[in-house]
């Protein structure tokens, strides 16, 4: 189990799940969505936020699941690994969006979040409180 738990939170450093898990955390704390389908959601909003500081991994990522031409640019082949995020996630019927979201509640998930990410954990791109606010404007239906 030790094991499982390290390689976990190896991916999760790899993946930058930072500010994906946090948000996530606060729709299931504030709506109770479950945590994958949060997850799901999320994921390509942040990718897609974080722009060229995560072009080279998510090309990386394309090239080993085979996303991407070879005359591709660093950049196509990241957005294509998100297009193919988006696809996966539609193939499986996961929304879009998230309804139900309040919008007196975002400031308070907004902080909630930012504590959780915090500074230490290994993102591209350190996020503020106006990144996080407008991931939730985003993400809501």
């Amino acid at each position: 189990m030790q094991k499982a738990a390290y390689l976990a939170g190896k991916a999760f450093t790899r993946a930058y799940v930072g500010y994906v898990h946090a948000i996530a955390h606060t729709l299931g704390g504030f709506y109770s969505v479950p945590h994958g389908l949060a997850n799901a959601i999320i994921l390509p909003y942040v990718l897609e936020y974080y722009g060229e500081s995560v072009h080279k991994s998510l090309a990386e990522l394309a090239e080993l699941v085979g996303i991407g031409e070879g005359a591709d640019t660093t950049e196509q082949k990241a957005v294509k690994f998100i297009e193919a995020i988006k696809k996966l996630n539609e193939s499986m019927a996961i929304p879009k969006k998230v309804s139900g979201i309040v919008e007196s509640d975002i400031p308070v998930m907004v902080a909630r979040a930012l504590k959780e990410a915090n500074p230490l954990y290994p993102v591209p791109r350190i996020l503020n409180k106006d990144d996080l606010f407008t991931l939730y404007q985003l993400i809501k239906e």
